[in-house]
């Protein structure tokens, strides 16, 4: 395939590209950002650009949209104003990346690397490509699932319902962004600028959050973890789960510890069969040979978590995070008796 001009652009449909390949597109959009001659803006279609290296290239004003840059590396790439609707960027590299108010509405970025990148007034609601068409969808957003947002910029971006899980999310600058549904569920947020930004109904729960924002997000109409239970509560709770379990649910009431602040908590050896731990903070926790068969586990954060020895047949862990949680002869699979089975984030 060569690449050439049509009507003074690059159009390329569902293309395959390859390093030289881009080389050339990329000489041809230099010219058109530079007013010089020869100049051949870059317009792509649902192109493939996975695992490419974009390392300091300036498609700014550039159209790329459903284009796939999964795995690229995009360190130090400009992409000013580009539409880069719905483009998908997981696992891509894109620290000290330029999106100024670029276009990525429907855009993914999970598990990107997006230390010191500018997304300053960017687009990142939901949208979709149907067709030929675009469609917007306010109620969904771009998702940034276990991305590494360090020092990153996304002041005045619009984020409306975005989702942040398990990402790791420290001294980025959010003044004024539009966080309204945003969900940071089990990520870890340290150091934000949250300064006008708009939070209500944002979901923090099962987030750690450093800093002194918390005051200001319980004001802010987030959704926020519950405090942590007192020595003796959690005793009783446990007390009463243990009755509740021995009498088949007769007796006692089922340990419901969803939201709670369970962090640094010694649970090891406890009998949490089917108990509601959804959305629960139990970063650090210890759990080593704890009974959680048919446990609800559910988006809750278990980093750091010591899981040696845990019985987790049947147990929900469906965007739970787990980064750095010790498995170590940990029971999964399939609870004997019952059609559950463990269920694990992707």
């Amino acid at each position: 395939m060569t690449l050439g001009p049509t009507n003074g652009a690059s159009v390329l449909t569902k293309t395959r590209f390859e390093q030289a390949m881009l080389a050339r597109l990329h000489e041809n959009h230099r010219r058109y950002v530079m007013a010089q001659r020869g100049a051949i803006r870059a317009i792509l279609r649902q192109c493939d650009l996975s695992g490419l290296n974009f390392r300091g290239m300036n498609f700014s004003d550039a159209e790329m949209i459903a284009c796939n840059f999964k795995g690229a590396d995009l360190r130090g790439a400009v992409f000013n104003r580009a539409n880069i609707f719905t483009a998908n960027f997981d696992n891509a590299n894109l620290s000290g990346a330029d999106l100024a108010r670029a276009d990525l509405r429907g855009a993914r970025f999970e598990r990107a690397d997006l230390t010191d990148a500018q997304l300053l007034g960017a687009d990142l609601r939901r949208g979709a490509v149907i067709g030929e068409k675009a469609v917007i969808d306010d109620q969904q957003g771009s998702k940034f699932n276990f991305a590494v947002l360090r020092g990153t910029n996304l002041a005045n971006a619009r984020l409306r319902a975005a989702e942040f899980h398990g990402a790791i999310v420290s001294d980025a600058n959010f003044a004024a962004a539009d966080l309204r549904e945003v969900s940071f569920r089990g990520a870890e947020l340290i150091n934000l600028n949250l300064a006008g930004a708009q939070l209500a109904g944002a979901d923090l729960r099962g987030a750690i959050v450093s800093g002194d924002i918390l005051k200001s997000l319980e004001m802010s109409g987030a959704h926020v973890g519950k405090p942590p239970l007192s020595e003796k509560a959690l005793e009783t709770c446990l007390g009463e789960h243990a009755r509740w379990i021995g009498s088949s649910g007769l007796q006692g009431s089922r340990a419901d510890l969803a939201s709670r602040d369970l962090s640094g908590v010694d649970l090891s050896e406890a009998n949490l069969a089917a108990a509601n731990l959804e959305l629960s903070l139990l970063v650090k926790a210890q759990l080593r040979g704890a009974l959680l068969v048919a446990a609800k586990l559910s988006g809750a954060n278990l980093q750091g978590a010591d899981l040696t020895g845990a019985d987790l047949r049947g147990a929900d862990l469906l965007d739970a995070n787990l980064r750095h949680a010790n498995l170590d002869r940990a029971k999964i699979g399939a609870l004997p008796g019952t059609t559950l089975v463990t269920l694990l984030p992707a």
